[in-house]
């Protein structure tokens, strides 16, 4: 199971999201599969910014701390719950698999 274990802005423009699966860094291709989904909704919600891999364990956010909304964070917890459960939400499941 992916979760959120800390966030942290590393630059003005650049927020990173620490994730775990099971105590241990998230996979780089876990934390793709949550990138893809997350940077669909921004797009989909028109909002600025760019999720990408940042590094295993770490999902990048690119966009201006003056630009960031609370729906960033929220993004990234809809997300993880698409790729945890996929069947919880099959809206934003489907997403995942048009990818």
């Amino acid at each position: 199971m992916l979760k959120v274990k800390g966030m942290r802005d590393v630059s003005p423009g650049k927020r990173v999201f620490v994730i775990e699966e099971d105590g241990e860094p998230a996979p780089s291709d876990s934390i793709r599969r949550v990138a893809s989904i997350a940077q669909r909704l921004i797009q989909e919600n028109n909002l600025p910014g760019e999720f990408y891999v940042f590094e295993s364990g770490l999902l990048g956010l690119d966009v201006l701390a003056t630009d960031r909304t609370f729906f960033h964070d929220g993004i990234v917890f809809a997300s993880l719950d698409a790729v945890n459960n996929p069947g919880k939400n099959p809206t934003i499941t489907q997403l995942a698999i048009g990818n």
